[in-house]
């Protein structure tokens, strides 16, 4: 028996470690992900079951509910019930009696204890700390299981005692595995980050405003392009130094962010020039987000870091058309953004002849 236990308790670990790392994958088609990690993980349950120690001939021993640790390691809600209802309705398959009916609710019984541990502030941050609880729970919970479905008897004890020695070493790399595999996605993420962002303003920078481009490309069929450009920001840094050019800039940001919506790519692009991506609106609709946003930052009251207000204006060009030109419509509303600043600046010019002016 401990062998086979052994033998099981390996591939619990194998099949986990594939499934942590469709875990690590980012998407954002979130609902799919965690559908597949539910089914995947269920399944690999029902494999771990095929490959059970049968006691007494009745009980079924394995280590199927490791893979619910690894599931709330990382708060995945929706794939535990997933994986739980799925390894339930096979476990039902052998027959519904006393055995499989406190396998399932153990089954549920974890899930439930794993979700109320979420509600332990002291754990949030203690990554450790958090994996173990997690497994010490669930091999408890296993471990009262197999006791009680094999019958309160002294062998009962000792099955329940032995699977309970070896998951919960088991747990234990498993919760290392897991600390590490977020460790490192964290550290690439924050990397990502790091090399697609503008530090100063939050914003999107060029490197990420190209790679942007590609992924509309592939998910709209229209895109308008806005070029922005800060009138006079040169005076600016001239007369009231680098850093309230910063503060300008970091300003003008959180103006952009509040005028268009969460999806539109916003990116600074130069010292004082912004683009911003703004899929799936007609002609006439973002000429309207564009003179809405100059009007904002003309209006706005701009904060030096000595608390002395100034007021800027923008230019804007813009150009509008199909998502496969992007390249090309990224030329055409540089032009007329310098149409615009070569007719009094403080305008929006869009490809075509027309100018909107204040």
């Amino acid at each position: 028996m401990f062998i086979s236990l052994i033998a099981n308790s390996c591939i619990s670990f194998t099949g986990i470690y594939f499934i942590s790392k469709i875990v690590g994958y980012h998407t954002t088609h979130i609902y799919i992900k965690n559908a597949l990690l539910g089914i995947l993980s269920g399944l690999l349950g029902i494999f771990l079951i095929t490959q059970s120690i049968l006691v007494e001939d009745v009980v079924k021993i394995d280590f199927r509910f490791l893979i619910l640790v690894l599931l709330g390691f990382y708060r995945l809600i929706s794939p535990l019930f997933i994986t739980a209802t799925i390894i339930s309705v096979y476990r039902f398959s052998y027959g519904v009696d006393f055995h499989s009916i406190v396998a399932c609710i153990a089954i549920f019984m974890i899930v439930v204890a794993i979700i109320l541990t979420y509600k332990i502030s002291a754990l949030e941050k203690q990554l450790f700390k958090f994996g173990i609880t997690l497994n010490l729970l669930a091999c408890l919970i296993a471990g009262v299981a197999i006791y009680t479905s094999a019958g309160l008897t002294e062998y009962a004890a000792y099955v329940a005692l032995l699977v309970t020695l070896i998951s919960f070493p088991i747990g234990i790399l498993i919760t290392i595995m897991n600390i590490d595999l977020y460790l490192i996605n964290h550290r690439v993420k924050e990397y990502k980050i790091s090399a697609e962002t503008d530090h100063l303003t939050g914003l999107e920078n060029r490197r990420a405003w190209e790679m942007q481009m590609k992924k509309i490309k592939e998910r709209y069929d229209t895109c308008n392009v806005l070029i922005l450009d800060i009138d006079h920001f040169k005076q600016i840094n001239d007369r009231y130094g680098h850093a309230n050019g910063d503060e300008i800039l970091k300003q003008f940001s959180e103006l952009l962010h509040r005028e268009t919506r969460d999806h539109d790519i916003k990116a600074r692009i130069g010292g004082e020039e912004f683009g911003i991506l703004i899929p799936m609106l007609s002609q006439s609709e973002v000429i309207g987000v564009a003179e809405r946003i100059r009007s904002s930052i003309s209006k706005h009251a701009f904060k030096l870091l000595d608390q002395q207000v100034i007021h800027i204006s923008v230019s804007i060009g813009i150009a509008n058309g199909k998502s496969e030109q992007l390249h090309e419509m990224v030329h055409l509303a540089d032009d007329c953004l310098y149409q615009a600043k070569n007719s009094g600046r403080n305008r929006t010019h869009i490809h075509g002849g027309v100018e909107y002016v204040q």
